[in-house]
């Protein structure tokens, strides 16, 4: 026999282990829920007395246990959710290594109520420290009630570890939450302190997050569908306008197990692209389904990482699962008024508000719609009248012009014919900003933002196309560039072809411009180019984007009309049918906003008209 190597008691074992399984309150919160959905649960409550320290208790209307599986479940390594090695590999449950129960009443006094519906009476058991006291038949309701008071009683060390009951809350409250959304078909109740925190009936998914966060909140969501033979992904993502600056709300569940990921956080960041800033994060409940082969859930014992067969495929399935979500939503910015009031009850001045989804500036954003290889123009330009959703409007002239046509919507755009000889009230205001009435307010573009986004989107289908559009100058123009400049262009001289800069390169760093992109307007060529090489560097130095994404924003910024200049009518309905004839027509490539919306609602409501 050994002198040095002692296999060690239970007790002790049990203690030791439990100290992977049973972190805090949480844990065992977490296990004992996840029992609770995995026994087939229609009704969960859970009560807690000081965030978890003195009382944890569970109770369920699930499947229950006969006295046999009651012992049997406090057992180290006993389990019902798996028996075999192929088992393993396809779990479909919550829990499944059976080393919960046996830590939980290891370091607590645990008191267990449970019942299956074909037994007449139910079954107690008490457990001081992972010593069975008392095994009784008692009348009981079907389904298991867990309580478990003073944790880490007998290990005071770890006890003394705890954090405040405030932080000790939270992370029962976070858990609670997670479960919640993941299991909406299931009715939850949490009690803390004799205060109900929560009371929610079994009922759909978007229900439950109003309930969860609040009616403002759910409004701000857009639903995502997406699947494949493979995979499978539903739920919801914040409208980008409604991001925050810390990684809060931001669920991910696989076959309904909550995990987290940082690589598929940044899929869901990229699919937003330039809709948001660097260092805003949106809100989002996603839930992916897949074969359970396909992945692996046994990676921590927090059960709280897994790891995909193909994760590089997944990562891609997100991010345009998430792109086609926004692209379809309307992403129309409205502009309203705030009125609120003081705490003597009078009103305080009224304050003209509109919230921007983003600062405007630039961003660090490696994610791009032109990394994308579905990046094409699969529609025909909308139609001005599809737009802005008009059944009447008014001429120029003030006569009233009714369109005979009923809209049809589809993916909130509605199509139908323009009458070619109607004409549409729009203007320009300040030589910046292009009005247009529509059938429910006043649709307000901001012209060089708009143009942006056309010339964008241009700009990658012709870097992409390998083939020059360009219109040729009577007369080529040479002008010389700094060596840095020179060595740029030389660098980009294929995509610069590609937008329908063509030129060829001279002696002493000049160039000779013959052929120009035909968006450019002919007259101030060499200060476009010199602009257009600027803006790369410009970027280059600031941000991380790939060359292409780079080229294509420094040609929209440059080449896009700008404040103070004059567009005739027929300029202004055509900016507008190329805008929303875009992938993304609501921002321009740097995340500022298009166009903005001020309902006939709201405008009332200004004027105090009911």
């Amino acid at each position: 026999m050994s002198d040095k190597i002692k296999i060690l008691p239970p007790s002790l074992s049990n203690k030791i282990a439990a100290g992977e399984v049973v972190s805090r309150p949480e844990s065992v919160v977490k296990e004992l829920m996840e029992n609770s959905i995995d026994a087939g649960a229609e009704n969960i409550c859970l009560i807690i007395k000081e965030a978890g320290k003195n009382l944890i208790q569970v109770i369920d209307d699930g499947i229950g246990m006969t006295e046999a599986d009651a012992l049997m479940s406090f057992e180290r390594h006993s389990t019902s959710k798996i028996a075999t090695y192929d088992d393993l590999e396809a779990i479909k449950t919550l829990g499944f290594r059976g080393e919960a129960l046996a830590s939980i009443a290891s370091i607590a006094h645990v008191e267990l109520k449970t019942k299956t519906e074909n037994e007449d009476v139910g079954t107690f058991i008490k457990i001081d420290g992972g010593e069975f006291k008392e095994v009784t038949k008692i009348s009981a309701e079907r389904g298991s009630s867990f309580t478990i008071k003073n944790l880490f009683y007998n290990t005071p060390g770890r006890r003394n570890f705890l954090k405040s009951n405030q932080t000790e809350f939270k992370h029962i409250y976070e858990t609670f939450i997670k479960l919640a959304i993941s299991h909406p078909h299931i009715g939850f109740k949490f009690i803390n302190n004799e205060d109900t925190i929560f009371d929610l009936p079994r009922q759909e998914l978007l229900e439950r997050i109003v309930d969860l966060f609040g009616t403002p909140f759910s409004e701000s969501l857009i639903k995502v569908h997406s699947e494949n033979q493979y995979i499978k992904i539903n739920g919801y993502i914040s409208k980008p306008n409604f991001t925050k600056k810390s990684k809060q709300d931001q669920y991910f569940y696989l076959n309904e197990r909550f995990f987290t990921s940082k690589n598929l956080n940044f899929a869901v960041y990229s699919g937003y692209d330039d809709l948001i800033d660097k260092g805003d994060y949106p809100s989002f409940f996603l839930f992916i389904e897949t074969d359970p082969k396909k992945v692996d859930v046994n990676v921590h014992p927090s059960k709280l990482e897994v790891k995909f067969e193909e994760e590089g495929a997944v990562f891609g399935f997100i991010r345009n699962s998430v792109k086609n979500a926004l692209r379809e939503a309307d992403l129309v910015f409205n502009v309203g008024f705030n009125k609120q009031e003081n705490i003597q009850g009078t009103d305080k001045e009224e304050t003209f508000y509109y919230k921007s989804p983003v600062s405007g500036e630039p961003k660090n954003y490696s994610g791009n719609f032109s990394q994308s290889k579905s990046f094409t123009f699969e529609k025909e330009p909308a139609k001005i009248t599809s737009i802005f959703e008009a059944s009447r409007i008014v001429e120029e002239t003030g006569n009233e012009l009714n369109l005979s046509e009923e809209p049809q919507t589809q993916s909130n755009i509605i199509e139908h014919k323009r009458n070619e000889e109607t004409s549409f009230n729009v203007w320009q205001y300040r030589l910046k900003y292009i009005m247009c009435q529509t059938e429910s307010g006043l649709m307000i573009i901001d012209m060089h933002a708009a143009h942006e986004r056309i010339l964008y989107e241009r700009a990658l289908l012709m870097l992409e196309s390998q083939s020059s559009f360009a219109q040729q100058l009577l007369i080529p123009i040479k002008f010389k560039l700094t060596k840095i400049d020179f060595q740029i262009a030389m660098e980009l001289k294929q995509e610069l072809f590609n937008l329908g800069f063509n030129f060829k390169e001279g002696k002493d760093e000049t160039i000779e411009l013959y052929g120009l992109p035909a968006d450019v307007k002919p007259g101030n060529e060499n200060k476009i180019f010199q602009e257009l090489i600027d803006q790369y560097k410009e970027y280059e130095m600031k941000l991380n984007l790939e060359k292409r994404d780079n080229l294509a924003k420094s040609f929209a910024c440059h080449s896009a009309v700008r404040t103070g200049d004059a567009l005739k009518k027929e300029e202004m309905i055509r900016l507008i049918d190329d805008l929303f004839a875009c992938k993304m027509p609501y921002v321009c490539p740097h995340g500022r906003p298009t166009v903005i919306r001020i309902t006939t609602e709201e405008l009332d409501s200004r004027f105090s008209r009911t």
